[in-house]
C-alpha cells in the first residue's frame, strides 16, 4: 500500500510539472527524456487486459507476423512493425529508400477469425524512422549482454517509439543519464517496473 501511494503521487507531481503522460495507451510517464537523461516510463496494462476479443484482428495477426519476417530478412532498411486500432491498421516503418519500398509491399494471406476462412490483403500505413532494427537490437545486446547494471531485469524493442527499452526495478538520474551519454536519449528508454523495496531517486 506504502508503494502504491509513491506511485500515485509520483503521477499527480508529474502532471501538475510537466503535463500530460504519454499518449500510448497503458504508459505513463514518470520522467520525460532530455539531452541529458533517457525517458523513464511505467506500464498500467489494466484496460489492454480487460479488452474484449475483436476477431477483426486475425488478419492483422497474420499481417504483422508476414511483415516482422521482412524485418528479419532486411534489419537494416526496416525498423519492426506493429498494429493501431479504430480502426486496425499495420504500420512498417522503414529507414532506407530500399526499405519505404519493402515495407509498402501488400501483405497477403488467410485468416481464420470466428472459424472463417477469410482471405486477406492488407496495405501498410509506410513510417519513415531514425532506427533500424538492426541499431536497436545492439543497443540491446550492448546493455544485455551481460546486463551492465544489476537492476536491469529484460530488454526489449519499443516498436511504436522506434527505440530500444530496458525494464528495471530500481533507477535514479545516474542510470539515466549514463544512458544517455552512451546512447543517446532519443534511442533507448527505461521502463520502471519497481518491486516492494525499490523506488524512484529523483
Amino acid at each position: 500500500m506504502h508503494m502504491l501511494r509513491v506511485i500515485l503521487a509520483m503521477f499527480v507531481l508529474y502532471a501538475l510539472t510537466l503535463g500530460p503522460a504519454s499518449p500510448v495507451p497503458g504508459r505513463l510517464v514518470v520522467e520525460r527524456a532530455t539531452s541529458e537523461a533517457v525517458e523513464v516510463f511505467t506500464m498500467d496494462l489494466t484496460d489492454f487486459l480487460d479488452e474484449p476479443y475483436d476477431s477483426r484482428i486475425e488478419p492483422f495477426n497474420h499481417a504483422l507476423d508476414a511483415a516482422m519476417q521482412r524485418v528479419e530478412a532486411h534489419p537494416k532498411d526496416l525498423a519492426p512493425p506493429y498494429l493501431l486500432k479504430r480502426p486496425y491498421r499495420l504500420v512498417a516503418p522503414y529507414i532506407t529508400d530500399r526499405g519505404r519500398a519493402l515495407a509498402a509491399a501488400p501483405l497477403t494471406g488467410v485468416a481464420w477469425p470466428d472459424q472463417v476462412q477469410t482471405p486477406f490483403t492488407i496495405i501498410p500505413v509506410v513510417r519513415q524512422v531514425r532506427h533500424s532494427r538492426a541499431e536497436l537490437e545492439a543497443v540491446l545486446d550492448a546493455v544485455m549482454s551481460p546486463p551492465d547494471d544489476p537492476r536491469i531485469l529484460s530488454g526489449h524493442i519499443d516498436a511504436e517509439r522506434n527505440r530500444a527499452v530496458i525494464e528495471v526495478d530500481d533507477v535514479d538520474v545516474r542510470l539515466r543519464r549514463r544512458l544517455a551519454r552512451e546512447y543517446g536519449s532519443d534511442l533507448i528508454a527505461i521502463q520502471w517496473s519497481p518491486g516492494d523495496d525499490h523506488s524512484y531517486s529523483f
